[in-house]
């Protein structure tokens, strides 16, 4: 089994919350740049790997999913294509400060 080191899904979570806050409002193209700049210096080399299929690097497979998973537990909405943070995740993102 491959024991590289990778970026867990669960570390893209604040990156995108703050990404976002950022943005305000973002398309996924746009929020997952940003994220990229937010995280280029964590991400490890395997995380630059293309997956099988070569049609996306790991990294921005692992942080679509987190972004499903945050859409799902209510911390970003989706609407018409933009992405925006809720007040669940301005409440905890004032939290962390």
């Amino acid at each position: 089994m491959d024991q590289e080191q990778r970026t867990s899904k669960p570390e893209y979570g604040p990156y995108i919350l703050l990404a976002l806050a950022e943005l305000s409002e973002a398309s996924h193209e746009s929020l997952l740049q940003r994220i990229y700049n937010l995280m280029e210096d964590r991400l490890h080399p395997a995380d630059h790997a293309m997956l099988q299929g070569g049609q996306m690097p790991r990294w921005m497979n692992q942080a679509e999913f987190m972004v499903d998973a945050l859409i799902d537990d209510g911390y970003i909405r989706e609407e018409k294509g933009k992405l925006s943070l809720t007040e669940k995740a301005l409440s905890y993102l004032s939290a962390q400060q």
